[in-house]
């Protein structure tokens, strides 16, 4: 003889004994108990939430010969026939099969006969199947049914009934039990069977039953039958990790071993989207998660670590993914490709893709990771010939002419030696991402001191430590300023940039605490930067501020005064005809005049 499932041994014989619906118990108890039960009942919800359980416990309620506080006695003959499903007062009908006209018609034959008990109870699972036919032969007894005739409609898609059905009966929804609540439940089915439950199990149980506590039960009694390895469950952790590393070969690992496990690419997919779900949810909203407390945490640290802007491209990416499979000859390669594009960013062919990276790089700053990746930086090497700084192999513009000094080794050369041809700058690689978003920035902070600074060297500075550490909205804004002067007495830095225009300054100034706090991680030590929207900076300063404004004032543009009265007229030539037009357009074009 078969054993008798989990989730049939245990199903709820009393209101009392529904788990995570609170409202429909005191809803139908409250009802019971003043004796206003309704004609119709329309009970709504995922699978395995208790709709026909719980018709079936109203059913015995309503034909109990001794109710207890609006609860059956579950003792009495007629509770025992409802329960051993033998009871001429309780009629279960499955709409999915039993779905013509003439079923329905058979059932309206029968509605006005009497029963032993008090309430004729009509159960009719999945009614969303019923016919258009059945369903207008049905409407009618819903509306005037007999007084001891109780309709119970259970269906899993609500939606798809007439609204002239749901309106003729009370509709009550049945919601998925939360994670604690079911896990509670469990636990206690799992003493009073006598199977042994760890924490993994549990995990996998609950994981598998999605919310639904039936199937939660099937999915425990194929775990204890098995040992409690779970050999259908994926480590969505590697997905996710190596999304988070920006590391393609675990992905495709990951792919590989799942798929070799028996995973279809498809529902290896789903079960992703679901995880991803999971995680932006526990940074939205926790309450919604189907999972643990516990479990929630560790999702939502998670989600952190990658970062709700990846969380959200990743979906979008692996959703995309999962239509392109249904035209795919190989859905595997559509998955495989999804997850090389979400771990290479050079790959990516949307503005999703940037927005990751800036999300990285702002998260790098913040966090100041860069100080230990990226040491303050060195003084560049400078031109003894010019005694200007030397970067990437060429100094920097410092005179008005804007010619650029040779390197040492250049300057170093014999007059009379043939330039040697300069090697062309390596093109950065299509595939390579952006070293500003993989690569921590530089931080603000454990900067070591640096010497003597005037505008040029400051001007390496500004570009290679203070500009990596600003976020992008304040480095563009910052872009077309000018470093007009800088001095260092006393310890402390004082720091003023040139702006295009004063609205470009005003608009700088919004940010200027955050540059400040740069410019100090930089230099180690105490700034004080302004920012001005004249052209031409403001007076030098003691130390290094004469050179950048001798600088300035060698750069500037004189503006040619014109005398209004010496301008004359340009002399106006002659309109050429069509014909010389064309022949200017067309050398060697011979006109030839024909007469008509």
């Amino acid at each position: 003889m078969a054993t008798q499932s989990l989730y049939r041994r245990y199903r709820p014989r009393r209101f009392s004994e529904l788990k995570g619906q609170d409202h429909i118990v005191r809803a139908l108890r409250d009802a019971v108990r003043a004796g206003r039960e309704g004609q119709a009942y329309l009970f709504s919800g995922p699978r395995g939430t208790g709709k026909t359980t719980t018709a079936r416990i109203l059913a015995k309620v309503l034909n109990c010969t001794d109710p207890v506080d609006g609860e059956p006695c579950c003792a009495c003959e007629s509770c025992l026939a409802v329960e051993a499903g033998n009871s001429y007062d309780v009629f279960e009908l499955d709409a999915a099969s039993n779905n013509s006209v003439d079923d329905v018609r058979s059932l309206i034959d029968k509605v006005s006969l009497g029963t032993p008990g008090r309430h004729k109870v009509y159960i009719l699972d999945e009614v969303h199947m019923l016919g258009p036919g059945a369903s207008a032969a049905l409407l009618k007894v819903l509306e005037e049914p007999p007084s001891h005739v109780v309709f119970v409609l259970a269906t899993t898609d609500p939606q798809r009934l007439k609204d002239t059905i749901r309106s003729r009966t009370q509709h009550l929804q049945f919601h998925l039990l939360p994670s604690d609540t079911l896990a509670d439940h469990v636990r206690w089915v799992a003493d009073d069977a006598g199977i042994e439950l760890d924490e993994d199990m549990l995990d996998a149980a609950l994981d598998r039953g999605g919310g639904s506590a039936r199937d939660t039960l099937s999915a425990l009694e194929l775990l204890a039958s098995t040992g409690g390895e779970d050999s259908e469950r994926i480590d969505l952790a590697e997905f996710t990790t190596a999304v988070a590393n920006r590391d393609a070969g675990q992905a495709l690992a990951a792919v590989a071993h799942a798929v070799n496990a028996g995973h279809d690419p498809r529902t290896l997919c789903e079960h992703l989207l679901r995880h991803l779900r999971d995680l932006f949810l526990s940074l939205m909203a926790p309450e919604l998660v189907q999972a643990r407390a516990d479990r929630i945490d560790e999702l939502a640290t998670t989600a952190r670590e990658m970062g709700a802007a990846d969380v959200v491209r990743t979906m979008e990416r692996l959703g995309t993914a999962l239509v392109e499979m249904r035209f795919a000859p190989d859905p595997r390669i559509m998955l495989e490709v999804a997850l090389v594009q979400l771990t290479h960013d050079a790959t990516g062919d949307d503005t999703s893709a940037l927005a990751s990276r800036l999300d990285r790089l702002e998260k790098a700053v913040a966090a100041g990771a860069t100080a230990a990746a990226a040491p303050a930086p060195a003084p560049a090497p400078r031109d003894p010939a010019t005694g200007r700084a030397v970067v990437g192999g060429r100094a920097r513009r410092g005179d008005a002419s804007g010619s650029i000094p040779r390197p040492n080794a250049e300057a170093a050369a014999p007059a009379d030696a043939p330039a040697p041809a300069a090697a062309p700058e390596p093109a950065p690689a299509a595939d390579t991402p952006a070293p500003a978003a993989d690569a921590p920035a530089a931080a603000p902070t454990a900067a070591a001191p640096v010497g003597p600074i005037d505008a040029h060297r400051f001007a390496e500075i500004w570009d290679d430590a203070v500009k990596p550490a600003l976020r992008p909205i304040v480095r563009a804004l910052y872009s077309p300023c000018d470093v007009a002067s800088i001095s260092t007495d006393g310890g402390a830095a004082t720091l003023v940039m040139s702006a295009p225009t004063p609205a470009h300054a005003e608009k700088c100034t919004q940010h200027i605490e955050a540059v400040t706090a740069a410019v100090s991680a930089a230099l180690g030590m105490p700034a004080a930067v302004s920012i001005t929207g004249a052209a031409a900076p403001p007076a030098p300063s003691a130390s290094g501020g004469s050179t950048a404004g001798a600088a300035a004032a060698a750069t500037a543009i004189e503006e040619e005064v014109i005398d209004p009265d010496e301008l004359t007229n340009a002399p106006s030539a002659p309109a050429a005809s069509p014909e010389d037009a064309v022949a200017d357009i067309f050398p060697n074009t011979r006109i030839v005049t024909t007469d008509e």
